[in-house]
């Protein structure tokens, strides 16, 4: 028996360790069941957190777009003060409608610049609606618009619309600047549209749109491009890259990008009809206009007897003699002087360091002029300390007549400019053919150029010998108004024309450069001229530059979040778990 016990002992010992080793095994997966548990769950935690918080920002930014960081050298992504006080007080519904499908505004990095603005515009207004369509695959709401625009619509443009206003816009080309000439290697497919692109003019473009679709009184522009098959305005060089063409398109894109409609017109086969224009642009026509084409210009602005119409008319070094043009101007008591206004002194001109559309591409010294004290025609400068320089400005003399027109200065040169005599190219008296504005000709060919009224012709003084010391010294005027103001019973009503003394005023890069108040002030003049809504001028982003800057707030804040916040977690996490394995 007692073997027998004996031989049962070390069983009954090894099922006893054998039971210990599983129950040690069973305590060692409940641990790795617990700690794998918790490590899972803390996991998922985390994730989800993440994710609220991606969730949270994205409401937040959506709500109030001001909080998201634009940290991008040109700040591609801001909008500018003037245009969120202009949206977040619109009483109009504002419908905004992309012909292309959502997906591809968040892969593309330019389409992407697009869709974050417009998201930013919904964003600080309620009266803003973004709506993404296919042109092929919902006909309804591709009909819905063309009913509204005389042209087509196609796929990848923007739409923006309020009650029976629209605006149409391409994705590509009006939403950003190119390089002409890439933009040509482009067209041939040489070369791929990001590398033409050079800024973004998506905030310019969408704010126009805007302000035009909600204009209670908009104006429509007809900008004289031609005379029969010839530009209408002087031009320097023989091929598309003349100064002059480049501020006339320059000056049509203003007025369009502030919510002017634009229409070009022929001088000679337009009928400049004041029913269909609120205001005409004339720009520095080479040669002389025909009598007809003044009695055009006469006819439009008294508008049977309602005027109510303005003319721009816009001089420059370039044009020949033109007497016409000269007499129909001194009935307005205006005349412009066959002189250039210079002014040397350091202390009050300006270096243009921007390149000029000229040929030699040089930079030149310009005047800076002065704003007029009248704040009736003060432009609402929002930032006055910026200088508006005049290039190349042919002086402008105010004539004194009984006829009851005005005139009011509105931009001058300073005591200390003088006024450099020009050469005119071409007398008009010796022209043989028709000219680019269209001078009349008799069966003979020889060139018609009986005046408008019977005054003297013009004399263009030719420059042989000019002695700087010794100028006559004085501020001149380079842009001024003429107003023919009658009482109509318990109201006024007014004509008027806008003389500005030089296109290079208009040069594309001037207009473009925020650092010049050129644009802004000739816009605002207008805009209180002809009774218009004040627009706003917004420069283009450049692109060129790929660094990433940020202001002295944004940086305060990084730093906060890496070095105090993101330290800070990490510390209380770590406590946590060292408290729970203290305690497990």
């Amino acid at each position: 028996m007692e073997k027998e016990n004996q031989k049962k002992k070390p069983s009954s010992a090894a099922e006893e360790t054998r039971s210990e080793e599983k129950r040690q095994k069973k305590l060692k997966m409940r641990k790795k069941l617990k700690y794998g548990g918790l490590a899972t769950t803390v996991t998922v935690i985390f994730v989800a957190v993440v994710v609220l918080v991606n969730v949270v920002v994205n409401l937040v930014g959506n709500r109030f777009p001001n909080l998201v960081l634009d940290l991008t050298t040109s700040h591609v992504y801001e909008i500018g003060e003037e245009t969120l006080d202009y949206i977040r007080n619109l009483d109009q519904d504002v419908e905004i409608a992309i012909s292309a499908d959502e997906s591809n505004f968040t892969t593309d990095r330019y389409n992407k610049m697009i869709a974050e603005t417009i998201e930013k515009y919904q964003g600080y207004s309620d009266r803003i609606q973004v709506t993404y369509f296919d042109t092929t695959s919902d006909p309804d709401i591709l009909a819905k618009y063309q009913e509204l625009y005389a042209g087509n619509i196609q796929s990848n443009q923007i739409i923006v619309t309020s009650g029976s206003r629209i605006k149409v816009y391409n994705c590509q080309t009006d939403m950003f600047e190119v390089d002409q000439q890439s933009y040509q290697y482009y067209q041939y497919g040489m070369m791929s549209f990001s590398d033409c692109i050079t800024g973004f003019k998506g905030e310019q473009t969408l704010t126009s749109a805007i302000m035009n679709v909600t204009d209670s009184n908009p104006k429509t522009v007809g900008m004289i491009a031609t005379a029969g098959d010839s530009v209408i305005f002087a031009q320097t060089q023989a091929y598309v890259a003349d100064p002059n063409t480049y501020a006339f398109y320059a000056l049509e894109n203003l007025l369009d990008e502030n919510g002017y409609d634009i229409e070009r017109v022929d001088l000679m086969t337009s009928s400049l009809d004041p029913e269909t224009y609120d205001i005409l642009v004339l720009p520095a026509p080479s040669s002389d206009l025909t009598t007809d084409a003044i009695t055009k210009l006469r006819d439009f602005l008294y508008n049977d007897g309602n005027l109510g119409k303005q003319l721009i008319y816009i001089a420059d070094y370039t044009q020949s003699n033109t007497p016409n043009l000269d007499a129909f101007l001194r009935e307005w008591n205006i005349q412009v002087e066959y002189s250039s206004v210079i002014d040397e002194n350091s202390s009050t001109n300006q270096e243009v360091n921007i390149l000029l559309s000229q040929a030699n591409n040089s930079s030149f010294v310009a005047p800076v002029v002065t704003v007029t004290e009248e704040e009736d025609y003060n432009g609402n400068l929002a930032n006055t300390s910026l200088p508006i320089v005049a290039p190349m400005a042919r002086a402008l003399t105010a004539l004194t007549s009984n006829n009851g027109r005005t005139v009011t200065p509105l931009l001058t040169s300073s005591e200390t400019s003088y006024c450099y005599p020009l050469s005119s190219a071409t007398e008009a008296s010796e022209e043989t053919e028709t000219g680019a504005s269209g001078t009349d000709t008799d069966t003979d060919g020889a060139a018609a150029t009986e005046p408008a009224e019977s005054a003297e012709s013009a004399e263009t003084t030719t420059a042989t010998s000019f002695d700087t010391e010794s100028a006559e010294r004085g501020a001149n005027t380079v842009m001024a108004l003429c107003r023919d103001q009658q009482s109509a019973g318990d109201h006024f009503i007014e004509s008027d024309i806008l003389v500005i003394g030089s296109m290079s005023m208009l040069d594309y890069n001037l207009v473009q450069n925020t650092a010049y108040n050129n644009a802004e002030y000739i816009v605002g003049v207008l805009n209180q001229v002809c009774g218009k809504e004040d627009s706003i001028v917004i420069a283009s982003k450049d692109l060129s530059q790929t660094s990433i800057t940020a202001t002295q707030s944004q940086l305060i804040g990084i730093r906060t979040v890496v070095v105090f916040v993101i330290p800070a977690m990490v510390v209380v996490a770590g406590v946590i778990v060292a408290v729970c394995r203290r305690y497990r």
